[in-house]
């Protein structure tokens, strides 16, 4: 009476015995997405007298006086940033102050906080509104382009000029 019945057990031939038991979908790892390029930084507390030279990109908050030469990356001086230096990167952008020669291979920006004085040396150059520039800016062509123009000498055809320049910005000199 108080005895629980036997289940019976199935027989070696019914299809619900041959079956696996249910297993719990596994999760499949997934593989690490790449990370930016590391950077390197110099906070609004840190005071660097001297060279700095990599090949990653630097964020400056700090304030820097010597030269700063990144060639394969770009250097960001950022709101805080103060800059007595010359600067030599593919890629330079000015949210602070800086003083000294910009040569941004590729580009150099100049945000609407920023301030530079000296000269920039650049293919492309950006000027937000709000930003201050003094000095002389000479826009310089790519490798490629001055080898079209060279070519093109050979040739005796006429090209325009390898570089433009603008000194005294705002007092009507060129």
């Amino acid at each position: 009476m108080w005895r629980k019945q036997d289940e019976p057990k199935p027989s070696p031939s019914s299809p619900e015995a041959v079956a696996a038991p249910p297993v719990a979908p596994q999760a499949i790892p997934t593989l690490p997405r790449e990370s930016p390029a590391p950077s390197g930084s110099i906070s609004e507390t840190l005071r660097i007298k001297g060279e700095i030279t990599g090949q990653e990109d630097l964020y400056i908050d700090g304030e820097v006086e010597g030269s700063i030469r990144i060639p394969d990356g770009s250097v960001i001086v950022g709101p805080k940033g103060r800059v007595t230096s010359d600067i030599e990167a593919r890629e330079i952008v000015v949210r602070g102050k800086v003083k000294g020669t910009l040569q941004g291979r590729e580009r150099v920006q100049i945000g609407r906080t920023g301030e530079a004085c000296g000269q920039v040396l650049t293919q492309r150059i950006a000027l937000e509104e709000g930003a201050v520039f003094r000095g002389k800016v000479e826009i310089v062509r790519s490798q490629e382009a001055r080898r079209t123009r060279a070519a093109e000498r050979r040739t005796g055809t006429e090209a325009p000029p390898a570089s433009r320049s603008a000194e005294g910005m705002g007092s009507g000199e060129q």
